[in-house]
């Protein structure tokens, strides 16, 4: 439509009424109007691109676009005015009413009377109100002649089989008094959801690049000009750890020597991949004669750093796609790449955009590398490894967390914290260096696989002390049903207390029993033969976990315990206290003496009941402690429940994982 509102020929007509004049009219193919309106301008972007383009053509200086900005109605309307040159009746006729008009054929130029580069060419633009509106009222005015006429979609359709429609002129409205407006009623979309003025705003300014005072050509959108800050998408680029953005620029390079293909422009990559944060649509647009003429994409390359290609914006001028030869496609919004420059801008763009996702990837890392010496959080979790003077671990921790760190090229500094978070956590367990090794040697680049990863060796930790839980409540509910039963042999019942001491205190694990502490406690207190069978000991177990050893008095099930048996204990206790406290080995140094009398229960009533209670209060303050055979099966399952719950969030968490980290990292 671009070439029709600008285009002045046959002789100037003298104004008169519009029932005066004949009707315009119009030959046209309906398949035409179909695909040149609603298939090809679905969305109201390119159809006010191509409103505003016409403006551009018809050396409009200001053009005025009002959209109502609530839900449409049936009665909504979208105006877009220019001051532009108009249209006389005779340009209607013989121009615009002509579909497929090539203006810069038939008129021999390719520059509007004001000096302008024509932006449009096959004369279709006028049905794009189409894609969106049924009805298209055009009232233009040239030199104080007005042209004003409607265009409605369904008497095309039943003039179709004619293959021709008349247009009745109409009266001035009064409201143009100078230049086009086109208004588009009956819009069949926006009808559920207002339209997005912003969107629209940074749609149109990317779309122009001429809209700017030096080309004395303003967009005006719901009274707001439209500047061409708007369309600076450079001064959202990310930054390096210099500050300096990252950004590729080009000044009319030759992309075939001596061909004259040249392009400018920059390319960039943003600091986010989200749209919907910024609205800014991702990919590389290509414009022409300051117009855009494919909209925003990445030459169809395929990288070895794909994930860069969702950060990378840009704007690329080649003025060889629309010269001589039309290599733009019908829709007017991409190229048509099968000519020999178009072909060759393609190759070449596609190695430009490898080149920059490799360049991009190198830089990121580089720059996640000095974030993370920066790092509060890096710098603890190498002081928590240094600690642990382990010259191995240290090695490979910092070499998981750097290089998994460094290579996360789109990790923001919140990634990063969880990865050195993860790490620090488990740096003091034996299996993470296995892990980390793993890790490492698998080259895991994607933290949330990682996470994964993590997760999965968690879950597989918490798995196997589940198993331990369950394995020690089953050994505990074995062993009281044999209390219970009295079914428990003497020799049985220390072995089993020397093979897991874990019952008598859960925080022991693997520690030895130390037998010639326990022989010399017999030797030094030996039983009286003639105590009664309930009343005996079975026998003294002294355990030992680090610098601490622990003296433990095993009663009988059956037997409870009173003042004797209390001072028992306490004298056992202070006998080794007072034996290691001489020992002359360091190897052997032991630190702490604490001890436990296993018994069936301690006396509640009688005349020394109270005594008894007042002992055991006394002796726990003195790290000696009873502990009763019957709630050692609660004891476990309170001090394990912890493990079993971990275990079970952990597993639901893994089924909404994807599937397992080992998996994906092979």
């Amino acid at each position: 439509m671009s070439d029709e509102i600008a285009a002045a020929t046959g002789a100037e007509i003298v104004p008169t009424d519009a029932a005066q004049r004949d009707p315009f009219r119009m030959e046209f193919d309906i398949g035409t109007v179909k695909h040149l309106g609603l298939h090809m301008y679905s969305t109201l972007p390119p159809v006010i691109g191509e409103l505003v383009a016409n403006a551009w053509d018809a050396d409009a200086t200001r053009v005025e676009v009002t959209i109502p900005e609530e839900a449409l109605t049936e009665t909504s309307e979208i105006i877009v005015s220019d001051d532009g040159r108009g249209m006389s009746d005779a340009a209607v006729r013989n121009a615009y009413m002509i579909v497929g008009r090539d203006r810069r054929e038939v008129e021999e130029t390719d520059e509007t009377p004001g000096g302008r580069r024509v932006m449009g060419r096959k004369g279709i633009g006028k049905f794009c109100g189409f894609g969106i509106a049924g009805e298209i009222e055009v009232e233009s005015v040239a030199d104080g002649e007005t042209s004003h006429f409607l265009m409605n979609y369904d008497e095309l359709k039943r003039a179709a089989s004619h293959r021709e429609i008349e247009f009745p002129p109409l009266d001035p409205t009064g409201r143009v008094t100078g230049g086009t407006a086109v208004t588009l009623r009956g819009i069949r979309k926006y009808r559920t959801r207002s339209i997005s003025i912003p969107a629209l705003r940074r749609s149109l300014a990317r779309r122009f690049s001429v809209i700017a005072p030096e080309n004395d050509f303003t967009v005006i959108l719901n009274g707001n000009e439209i500047t061409p800050e708007e369309r600076d998408l450079q001064k959202l680029l990310g930054t390096d750890a210099e500050g300096r953005a990252y950004l590729w620029a080009y000044d009319d390079v030759e992309i075939v020597p001596e061909t004259g293909w040249k392009v400018g422009g920059w390319i960039g990559a943003l600091d986010r991949t989200n749209e919907l944060e910024d609205g800014i649509q991702r990919g590389i647009v290509v414009m022409a004669r300051g117009k855009l003429v494919q909209e925003p994409f990445v030459f169809d390359a395929v990288v070895g750093q794909q994930y860069a290609l969702s950060y990378l914006v840009g704007e690329l001028h080649a003025e060889f796609v629309d010269e001589a030869e039309d290599t733009i496609s019908t829709t007017r919004n991409s190229l048509v790449w099968d000519t020999e420059a178009n072909a060759a801008f393609k190759e070449w763009g596609q190695r430009e955009v490898n080149k920059i996702a490799r360049e991009w990837a190198e830089k990121r890392q580089a720059d996640n590398e000095a974030a993370l010496n920066a790092n509060p959080k890096y710098k603890r979790f190498k002081e928590e490894a240094e600690e642990i003077g382990n010259l191995r671990a240290i090695k490979v921790a910092d070499k998981l967390v750097r290089e998994v760190i460094k290579k996360d090229v789109v990790g923001s500094e919140t990634s990063q914290e969880e990865v050195i978070d993860l790490a620090t956590d488990f740096l003091r367990f034996d299996a993470f260096w296995e892990l980390a090794e793993e890790v490492t040697e698998a080259d895991v680049e994607d933290p949330a696989r990682l996470m994964r990863l993590f997760r999965e060796w968690e879950l597989v930790e918490a798995k196997e002390m589940a198993k331990v839980t369950n394995g020690r409540i089953a050994t505990i509910a074995k062993l009281q049903r044999l209390i219970d039963t009295d079914a428990l042999e003497v020799p049985t019942l220390h072995d089993f207390l020397k093979e897991f001491p874990w019952v008598l205190d859960p925080r022991w694990n693997l520690i030895a029993d130390e037998q010639t502490y326990s022989g010399l406690l017999r030797e030094r207190f030996p039983e009286d033969e003639e105590l009664p069978e309930v009343d005996r000991r079975i026998d003294f177990l002294c355990v030992r976990e680090s610098e601490q050893l622990v003296v433990v008095e095993i009663k009988r099930p059956g037997k409870r315990a009173g003042l004797n048996e209390l001072g028992q204990i306490e004298e056992y206790v202070h006998f080794m206290r007072d034996h290691v406290a001489h020992a002359s080995d360091p190897d052997t140094e032991i630190r702490e003496v604490i001890g436990y009398l296993l018994c069936g229960d301690l006396i509640r009533n009688g005349p020394n009941a109270g005594q008894v209670r007042q002992k055991q209060e006394t002796l726990r303050n003195s790290k000696i402690y009873v502990r009763r055979y019957g709630e050692l099966l609660g004891m476990v399952k309170n001090s394990h429940q912890d493990f079993l719950d971990r275990y079970q969030s952990l597993q639901e968490l893994r089924g909404r994982d994807e599937p397992p980290a080992e998996a994906q990292v092979a």
